[in-house]
């Protein structure tokens, strides 16, 4: 009897392993996926899809109500 409680003593260690590194380890592994995608936007092409983005938006802002046709030129508007 005194054998078999040497092997269950280590199996119940070897389990109580890795169930502590699972509970210590797992928020890490969301930590590190949230912030993997949260560095998506921080790429090369996203960065500079933001920057194309806003410079098309303060265009159009900008050449609202000006009398342009949107082209940087003024029209031909008589009065």
């Amino acid at each position: 009897m005194v054998e078999s409680d040497f092997y269950i003593a280590i199996a119940v260690a070897f389990v109580g392993f890795f169930v502590l590194a699972f509970v210590l380890l797992y928020p890490v592994y969301r930590f590190m996926k949230r912030e993997e995608k949260r560095s998506a936007a921080w790429t090369d092409s996203a960065i500079a899809s933001r920057r194309r983005q806003a410079i098309e938006k303060a265009e159009a802002a900008g050449s609202e109500g000006d009398g342009s046709d949107g082209q940087g030129e003024p029209s031909n508007v008589t009065t």
